[in-house]
């Protein structure tokens, strides 16, 4: 599969019950650091590099039909189900209102949008074990306390990995939304 690059974050963070004698203490976390987004012309010309028989244009043209239909069927209510990707489906939230007779789409609800899940299938390499076992994990240390980096020797982990521990032009430190 490929590697996924891990940042080992240090921060200092509250433990102790509320109301009971709380203290700081640091602990490390770790965050993806991110190579970049890829685009619709970027995953065309991937694919193309792929032995796929059809041009750029085409696999554009696929895509863009796809995103429409989809937008169209979620507007309309409906679960789409991509085989071995996952399932994008409407959500919303809504203002609950003591007696039903009340409630109003139009003033009761405060958002609308769509979620994902991802294929959790026994043949999917997007579920959790299949990930796990198919990327190469890198880390490298970052202190949000000191906001320095900290090289690590042989820093590749899980599968024998040989990761670089490279930045990839995301502007350093962790960079999980």
């Amino acid at each position: 599969m490929g590697t996924i690059e891990i940042k080992k974050v240090e921060r200092k963070v509250t433990v102790g019950k509320k109301g009971e004698q709380r203290q700081q203490v640091k602990k490390t976390y770790g965050k993806i650091i991110y190579r970049g987004t890829l685009r619709l012309t970027d995953m065309a010309e991937h694919i193309m590099k792929h032995g796929s028989i059809y041009t750029e244009d085409v696999v554009i043209g696929v895509i863009t039909k796809l995103k429409s239909c989809m937008q169209e069927m979620l507007a309309d209510g409906y679960k789409v189900k991509l085989d071995g990707i996952g399932t994008l489906y409407p959500v919303l939230t809504s203002k609950g209102v003591s007696d039903a007779k009340d409630f109003s789409a139009s003033e009761n609800v405060t958002r609308l949008g769509i979620a994902f899940l991802a294929d959790q299938s026994k043949k999917s390499a997007y579920k959790a074990s299949a990930m796990r076992q198919g990327a190469t994990l890198s880390t490298q240390l970052y202190s949000e306390l000191t906001g320095e980096d900290t090289p690590e020797p042989g820093n590749s982990e899980e599968n024998g990995g040989g990761g670089s521990s490279s930045e990839s032009g995301n502007g350093g430190g962790p960079v999980n939304p």
